[in-house]
């Protein structure tokens, strides 16, 4: 969200929540230019997804409440942390995990993702912005608020003092490097933990599941023949048909326009105007000279 001159004073020369995550990155040598004025920072302007995230944040407190039933309200404050003045964060938004008596205590993370990855991944990817925040702020629990254009999503976060402690050793090492003016090297990244929590199973020892897994696979040919054959029938579907019908199987398109294949005989109600579908003749074609032979090579298929 947008922050004051003030807020931008106090996180210049420290350790802001985005800076964690290039810490945890490895990606040092870049942030310590920038951290002692030998670099400017990107320019991000012009980078949409990010500003596009910055046009849509305001819409987060609206879905937060509406998924948690709890008020979600903005962070006025840039918090410090109580023993390293150099480790700040300004959450986007705070809210309470359960009835909103006293201070906030759950910040909120604001995120829009126009890509596919799902929440677990989003998670994963902005761990250490929040474990960040939860260092910095003291609170224990985090809200990350996904924005997309399908739709919104929460995913409930917690502090890992174990990852904290983590954290905070490779923020203090980095900035070392800045106090002191000593350039230093990238160091390999370190991965944030998965969020994910579904498994990959191998199911070939289930006997049923394996079972009909071959059965699948066995007629696949025959599926796709069947695909290709209801995609077939929708293209011969007349225009100006409701219903289109053979013995034991119909098509029906509804009110805007889509068809669907049943199987079976069509309701009763919709066979009380039947028409019996006959091929179109050219406006040069007798109906003589086609009962003669006359419709041309390959046309006699057509004929029911």
């Amino acid at each position: 969200m947008a922050i004051t001159e003030r807020q931008k004073a106090l996180r210049a020369g420290r350790i802001g929540s985005s800076d964690a995550g290039r810490v945890m990155a490895g990606d040092w040598l870049a942030l310590w230019r920038e951290k002692t004025g030998r670099a400017e920072p990107a320019n991000l302007d012009l980078v949409a997804a990010v500003q596009i995230g910055i046009a849509t944040e305001h819409l987060h407190p609206r879905f937060v409440e509406h998924a948690t039933g709890v008020p979600c309200i903005p962070a006025e404050d840039t918090a410090v942390h109580p023993e390293h003045d150099w480790l700040v964060a300004h959450p986007d938004f705070l809210s309470w995990d359960g009835a909103p008596v006293g201070t906030p205590d759950t910040l909120v993370e604001a995120k829009f993702s126009g890509g596919f990855q799902s929440d677990a991944e989003l998670a994963q990817r902005y761990h250490w912005q929040l474990q960040h925040q939860f260092l910095a702020t003291g609170m224990e629990r985090g809200l990350l608020s996904i924005l997309r254009p399908t739709g919104h999503s929460l995913m409930r976060v917690r502090r890992s003092e174990v990852e904290c402690d983590r954290l905070l050793a490779n923020l203090s090492a980095f900035w070392w490097h800045v106090a002191n003016d000593v350039e230093p090297s990238d160091p390999l990244p370190a991965d944030a933990p998965r969020y994910e929590t579904l498994r990959v199973v191998n199911m070939e020892r289930h006997n049923r599941f394996a079972a009909l897994a071959a059965t699948l696979v066995e007629r696949r040919p025959a599926a796709l023949e069947c695909r290709e054959a209801e995609a077939a029938l929708k293209a011969l579907m007349p225009a100006d048909a409701k219903v289109a019908f053979v013995a034991g199987l119909y098509l029906a398109r509804d009110r805007e326009g889509r068809l669907s294949l049943r199987y079976g005989e069509p309701p009763r109600r919709t066979l009380q105007r039947v028409e019996i579908w006959e091929p179109a003749l050219s406006p040069d074609l007798s109906l003589s000279a086609a009962l003669d032979g006359g419709w041309g090579e390959g046309k006699d298929e057509q004929l029911v």
